[in-house]
């Protein structure tokens, strides 16, 4: 009698001992692990229920955690059992239509059990409770049909060792999948804690796995009869299948560290990011838990050894006013991609080279870092799948970024580290010495803000593959991932939460305000004392009145240059005469007294009342969509150099820079102009083909050309790029070129073209001469069409009242010209003061008679409230 007659004889009818092998339990368990890691990875990348990308993870996940971590340990560990004494005609014969179904079904069980967990970030108990008993059924599923596919046994199951191993699968997955998902929700899924998760979930595979199989007898029917092929090929099945899970797993480590060491290259880098609200405050992340962010240069350039990026610069304020406007800009893109990419580049990264060979910036350098500004914006929009024109708007701080240990991209320049106590600079909203700046980091990251109105734009960027987050939560992951190197972060994204939004506008009527200034210590230019958290906004208090009458008026201007003390004195003294001089004395003590109490800085005392009544921007009326001006009664005050905001209420923000703030709420009449302006400045350079002349004709031309710039309708072709310009008594403006020596006028960033102060004097001089000559170049007519004229205006600034006592707009007709002082901004201005020859000795600007002569550029360079009391604060020195 022959073997197989045997063991046919011997086992036919009878249950076939059994044993195990350690080696495929282990094994088994490894191939489960893998595949709940996969899932678990997948799901953490799901963000909606929405979107072609979100389907794909669903139907991964599925596949990983029913193909791999089920259906492939479950033949694996099959593998373990030893029939008899592990004779090949004893082992396990399998259907392959039962094995094809029992690799499918728990797919589509498990497809169920991820719907219905959803994807919107939150916990839901029941959805986890029920997903997690699909997960269960799942499972045990999977072991009966696969146990149901054996040909050649008849599987004998115990009831308790069934209901424990379908108890082991449900509640194994409800724990693990309530793990994970309270993890995610509360952005709190560090390593180990995932580890925790898809431990659990490969013990409810395996545990319930080795329940019901310790339970199972197998009764022989026939010996197996199947050749040694069919049986590798499920083998080779399950191989693969592990494999491309174990490829997915090492592919995600990867990723995981590729990323972490492009937020710390990014960190070094001049980087643009969205900051995107929804209406409960929640902000738009990665899966990853970081701001989406684009790479506008590695490095801002120093072209002087003040020029230190910084919301004080007029490039920022450039950007600052084209996120107001983003259709300014939107008709330009495609030139501005074409003109860098006509901009030499490095050989081995492609990079764009900003310094030539000699150290020297290349031409038009802030016109291409705006463009690169633009690019960037681009960029992200297209990353949300949005327009450029909702992207969002400039936030006004800028985070420094990046720390000492990391790698910083090589510096063109040598030696530009600024000497600590050399120049004060605002990086993220505050003081902060140079010194004190290059010690919190390199990079520097600026926010574009915006606020989702509806819950379709929510669903619609979920889709693209985005998560909505709770600030708290996600504040350290963005600060820690990011390097923001910043004080309070959760602070500053709880601010851009609310910027932007119209309470940071004043109300219609009347207000009484303080305008407090400093000279900066160390550098150029002006400070002033703001609301904290509403940088649009200075110290005020209403005035319960809707205008001031001619009679107020007159009042108001015999309280002129009145201290606090004073003014109070005086108010209480007017108390005395008729009931609405009573009233109104109530009314100006109250505002009073509320906006010292308000302040609280004894240094507001000394301020004085001036008779120079403003208009401010401000909200709407109800009913109204357009924004108006409301009256402002001022207390003005030339603070000492050396004070600080003490109140936790207030902050010092940068002059020229609140200035800005005051020509870009919406709706306001100065967005046309600085539209205009940027066709007018970017469609020269973005167009610019030089032409072919002679090195000779290049400096004949530079000759020629350097009187003809000052009055030829071309003027803006050799205009400094910051259009900063210096001023001449005649009212004509003197371009600020390459090279050029600085004035005692200058402020610390009027000459934005200014050679590379680490040059000697002899390369700063020759650089200019070259670029003066390179300007003689031809250009390609503008893609915008026409001629571009800029001319000079001078505007006489006076102010008279209406027969109603409401302060008018300033006349055109001049009595004399007093000395002029101008707060330049709106086009990336930065602040001058210049004093014009002819101007009368103890002339007052803001007066009855005051006047300004002032440069202008087709109304880009606007007078604005903030000019006529800055004069006043001057001229009380």
């Amino acid at each position: 009698m022959s073997a197989r007659e045997d063991l046919l004889q011997q086992y036919k009818g009878e249950i076939v001992p059994q044993s195990f092998r350690a080696g495929f339990i282990v094994l088994g368990y490894v191939v489960s692990w893998i595949g709940a890691a996969s899932t678990l990875e997948l799901l953490n990348r799901r963000t909606s229920r929405n979107g072609l990308f979100n389907h794909f993870i669903l139907v991964t996940s599925a596949v990983t955690m029913g193909g791999i971590s089920i259906w492939c340990m479950h033949f694996i560990g099959n593998r373990a059992i030893i029939l008899g004494h592990d004779e090949p005609e004893l082992r396990v014969n399998y259907s392959s239509g039962f094995t094809a179904i029992s690799f499918f079904l728990p797919i589509l069980v498990l497809l169920a059990a991820f719907v219905a967990i959803g994807a919107n970030g939150r916990v839901s108990w029941w959805r986890i409770g029920s997903g997690g008993t699909l997960a269960g059924a799942a499972i045990c599923g999977m072991h009966y049909l696969g146990n149901a596919s054996i040909k050649n046994y008849t599987c004998m199951y115990e009831k308790a060792h069934v209901v424990g191993a379908a108890l082991i699968a449900v509640f194994a997955s409800i724990l693990a999948l309530s793990l994970f998902f309270v993890f995610r929700a509360t952005w709190t899924n560090s390593l180990w804690k995932k580890a925790l998760s898809t431990f659990l979930l490969a013990g409810a595979v395996s545990g319930m796995h080795w329940t019901a199989a310790t339970g199972t007898s197998y009764r022989l029917i026939h010996l197996n009869e199947s050749t040694q092929l069919s049986q590798i090929a499920t083998i080779i099945v399950v191989i693969c299948l592990s494999v491309s899970a174990a490829i997915f797993m090492a592919g995600s480590a990867i990723y995981a560290t590729w990323a972490m060491r492009r937020s710390a290259s990014k960190a070094q880098q001049v980087v643009l990011a969205a900051a995107v609200f929804d209406r409960t405050g929640r902000i738009l992340v990665t899966p990853d838990g970081l701001l989406p962010s684009e790479k506008i240069t590695d490095t801002y350039v120093e072209k002087t050894r003040g020029d230190t990026f910084s919301i004080a610069h007029p490039l920022f304020h450039w950007m600052f006013q084209a996120s107001r406007n983003w259709n300014s800009v939107n008709g330009m893109i495609d030139g501005m991609k074409n003109h860098l990419a006509r901009l030499p580049k490095d050989g081995h990264d492609r990079k764009i080279r900003l310094v030539d060979g000699d150290g020297q910036l290349i031409d038009n350098y802030d016109a291409i870092f705006r463009e690169l500004f633009c690019l960037a914006a681009v960029s992200l929009a297209h990353r949300l799948k949005e327009q450029l024109t909702d992207v969002g708007i400039l936030w006004d701080e800028i985070l420094a970024t990046g720390v000492d240990g990391l790698h910083r991209i090589p510096d063109p320049i040598p030696d530009r580290t600024l000497e600590e106590g050399t120049s004060d600079n605002f990086i993220g909203g505050r003081e902060s010495r140079v010194g004190r700046q290059q010690e919190y980091g390199h990079g520097l990251l600026m926010c574009l803000v915006r606020h989702l109105e509806t819950p379709h734009d929510v669903d619609r960027l979920e889709a693209a593959g985005f998560r909505f987050a709770d600030v708290h939560q996600v504040s350290g992951i963005i600060g820690s991932r990011m390097q923001i190197k910043t004080r309070n972060l959760r602070g500053k994204l709880a601010d851009m939460a609310i910027f932007g939004e119209e309470s940071s506008m004043m109300e219609p009527g009347v207000h009484l305000g303080f305008f407090g200034i400093k000279a900066r210590v160390g550098s150029f230019g002006f400070d002033i004392l703001v609301k904290k958290g509403a940088r649009n906004l200075l110290p005020t208090m209403p005035v319960p009145l809707e205008r001031l009458e001619s009679w107020q008026m007159d009042i108001i201007r015999q309280f002129d240059r009145m201290s606090v003390p004073l003014l109070l004195h005086s108010l209480e003294a007017l108390k005395k005469l008729s009931p609405r001089e009573v009233l109104f004395a109530s009314q100006m003590s109250d505002a009073l007294e509320a906006l010292r109490a308000w302040i609280d800085d004894p240094v507001f005392d000394d301020s004085m009342l001036t008779s120079k009544v403003v208009q401010v921007p401000c909200r709407a009326q109800i009913g109204s969509t357009s924004a108006k001006a409301c009256t402002m009664i001022t207390m003005c005050l030339m603070m000492p150099i050396h004070a600080s905001a003490s109140s936790p209420r207030c902050e010092f923000i940068p002059l020229n820079f609140f200035k800005v703030h005051q020509m870009v709420y919406r709706d306001s009449p100065h967005l046309a102009a600085f539209t205009r302006h940027v066709h007018r400045e970017l469609s020269t350079v973005i167009n610019a083909v030089p032409a072919n002349v002679p090195q000779a004709t290049y400096q004949k031309a530079g000759r020629l050309s350097s009187r003809w710039n000052r009055r030829g309708p071309l003027r803006h072709l050799s205009r400094s790029n910051d259009n900063t310009y210096g001023s001449v008594g005649d009212g004509c403006s003197t371009p600020s070129k390459l090279g050029r020596k600085p004035s005692k006028h200058d402020s610390i960033h009027s000459d934005s073209t200014m050679g590379l102060w680490n040059q000697d004097l002899d390369n700063r001089q020759k650089l200019g001469s070259d670029t003066m000559s390179d300007r003689t170049a031809l250009y390609q007519s503008s893609s915008l069409g026409g001629i571009m004229v800029s001319q000079e205006i001078k505007v006489d600034v006076r102010q008279v009242e209406d027969t109603n006592g409401e302060p008018s707009v300033p006349s055109q007709a001049a009595r004399s010209t007093d000395r002029v002082t101008l707060v330049k901004a709106g086009a990336g201005f930065d602040f001058e003061m210049n004093s014009f020859p002819g101007a009368e000795e103890g002339g007052r600007v803001g007066g009855p008679l005051g006047s300004a002569v002032v440069e202008s550029e087709k109304g880009n360079e606007v007078i604005t409230f903030v000019d006529e009391l800055f004069a006043i604060c001057v001229d009380g020195l």
